[in-house]
């Protein structure tokens, strides 16, 4: 086992990192502390599920995986606010100081400054699933929550009408001493949903995900599945839409091709939209959304399937389908996403910050101003723990959430 980690750990960093233009090249003594660093992790974590074969497709662009490891001059601590929640996935942070945490396969809680977790909010929609890692997923506040006490859930559950896990987008309203939830309305029924993000104008952007073989849906404009959707609070579809009025389309489809993103975000600069997905096996993808474009899967990736097989005999780059801004090979199976906009951790401000699943990590990723990865920094991988997500906190510090059967809430802060 020891001798399989020490290859992987070879594989995985010594190979000359691609570099954006004008990227300093790392130097030997880079190189060593990154290869020093990763040895450290796979030996106390493991291989990360997925990622012990390393297939590695090249790029096509020259600043698109691998790019310059970094440490930043940012000095900080790490402390644990919360603990003993269940397979937690997702949180918001309320007006009151509490946090609303949403639980796979329970539901929706809140936890207090103190660290003290409620019971289970009554009203909270039942999840009961034949597949063990669908559930209660997001949760967000509406724009006007103080007035409207509004919030946005997407998850998935197995109802008696239903033949099978069916996902959903509801909202509802939190009530004022935040132990239920009334008014339901559901928005959208269907296919696996994984985040929601409003928009500045009040929409809502919606992803989900197309995870059963032979996946046929992401490339079809009559599913909803493995899409990113644009659409109304009323769950209507907007109306400026890019396939509105294509024939037999979901007229809520906003972009396509995409696999199983988890998170996304708006540039704190320019506004662009910018999402992060895990594939099969390898090639998770962090990319830019425009409006009609179709990002791909499966008929192009830089991963496998999950059977270790290619995907569409391992093609990368096909005529009319964009490329990713950045990809990843081995897996680090990406949930959480937030760009970091605050004045607590100054050399972090507009970096990216995601949180991996298998790979235990929280990834930090610095931009140019073109958009271009130009630095990844690997934190919190001493801890050994999955990562679900990452939130910037209204003190402007950074909040964590880790996925385990003892999940908790880190707050990560200056040191």
């Amino acid at each position: 086992m020891k001798r399989m980690l020490l290859a992987l750990g070879a594989s995985l960093v010594l190979a000359t990192p691609a570099l954006a233009q004008g990227a300093p090249k790392p130097t030997p003594e880079q190189l060593a502390k990154t290869y020093a660093e990763d040895q450290l992790s796979l030996e106390k974590c493991g291989v990360p599920r997925n990622a012990a074969d390393d297939y590695r497709p090249a790029p096509l662009l020259p600043d698109q995986t691998r790019a310059h490891r970094i440490t930043s001059s940012q000095a900080f601590k790490v402390e644990s606010i919360a603990s003993g929640l269940v397979n937690p996935w997702a949180f918001a942070f309320l007006p009151s100081g509490n946090m609303l945490v949403t639980t796979r396969g329970e539901g929706l809680r809140t936890v207090a400054p103190d660290g003290k977790v409620s019971d289970l909010i009554t009203g909270t929609p039942a999840v009961k699933n034949k597949f063990r890692l669908f559930g209660m997923h997001d949760v967000i506040l509406d724009r006007d929550f103080p007035a409207n006490r509004t919030i946005y859930l997407a998850y998935v559950t197995t109802l008696p009408e239903d033949a099978s896990d069916t996902g959903y987008i509801v909202s509802a309203k939190l009530s004022p001493d935040e132990r239920n939830l009334t008014d339901y309305t559901i928005l959208r029924k269907g296919p696996v949903p994984r985040r929601i993000l409003q928009a500045k104008d009040g929409s809502l952007f919606v992803l989900t995900a197309d995870i059963v073989t032979p996946y046929v849906s992401a490339q079809s404009l009559a599913s909803g599945a493995g899409k990113v959707l644009h659409i109304n609070t009323d769950g209507t579809a907007r109306a400026d839409n890019p396939f509105v009025a294509t024939p037999n389309a979901d007229p809520a489809v906003y972009a396509l091709g995409v696999r199983d993103p988890q998170s996304m975000a708006f540039h704190p600069v320019t506004g662009d939209l910018w999402i992060i997905e895990n594939e099969p096996r390898g090639g998770d993808e962090l990319n830019r959304i425009e409006p009609g474009k179709n990002y791909g899967f499966p008929l192009i990736s830089f991963g496998r399937d999950n059977d270790g097989k290619l995907l569409n005999n391992g093609l990368t780059n096909k005529d009319g389908l964009e490329q990713p801004v950045y990809f990843w090979t081995p897996s680090v199976a990406f949930s959480g996403m937030t760009f970091y906009t605050g004045d607590k951790l100054p050399a972090w401000k507009n970096s990216i910050f995601a949180g991996g699943l298998s790979g235990m990590q929280l990834v930090r990723l610095e931009l140019s101003t073109d958009g271009r990865v130009v630095g990844e920094e690997k934190l919190l991988r001493d801890r050994c723990r999955r990562i679900r997500d990452v939130r910037q906190g209204p003190d402007g510090l950074l909040y964590v959430l880790t996925d385990d059967a003892n999940g908790e809430i880190l707050r990560i802060s200056p040191n």
